[in-house]
């Protein structure tokens, strides 16, 4: 049979024991109450922004996203569709940044947003690969 406790009664019997969140000091000198206030750090250092209420992962995904829209303002393109899928074999998924469509209706060019670190990752790098020769599609990197 399993002892089931609230999280209120958990933490009046760890107060009766007299110990806390972190009885142990940790190895590091950190406590984890130190860790629950930073923000985690993102591997590539980019910051997420949000514009016209569209979450982007990096500020310069965000501006490719304004500069394609102010092409379709300008009548050059009829839509960008944003992180759009590509299925590969083996089960891969590529997602994409961004999907142009002329007013024709047909593809323009897709693209996605990368920086100089980013594009020489070798997961991207296959993928990329993968999709020219399975989709005959160029990604322009931007």
């Amino acid at each position: 049979m399993a002892l089931r406790l609230s999280e209120e009664e958990f933490a009046a019997l760890q107060r009766r024991r007299g110990l806390t969140r972190c009885a142990a000091p940790s190895p590091s000198g950190v406590s984890l109450d130190d860790l629950d206030e930073k923000p985690k750090r993102q591997k590539y250092g980019n910051r997420r922004v949000e514009i016209d209420g569209i979450k982007f992962d990096s500020q310069h995904e965000a501006n490719v996203y304004q500069e394609l829209m102010m092409r379709v303002k300008a009548g050059e393109l009829k839509t960008v569709c944003r992180q759009v899928k590509f299925d590969l074999p083996g089960g891969i998924v590529y997602i994409a940044d961004f999907v142009t469509i002329r007013p024709d209706m047909t593809v323009e060019g897709v693209y996605d947003a990368k920086s100089e670190a980013t594009k020489q990752n070798r997961v991207y790098i296959n993928k990329k690969k993968q999709v020219k020769a399975c989709w005959g599609i160029d990604i322009r990197e931007v």
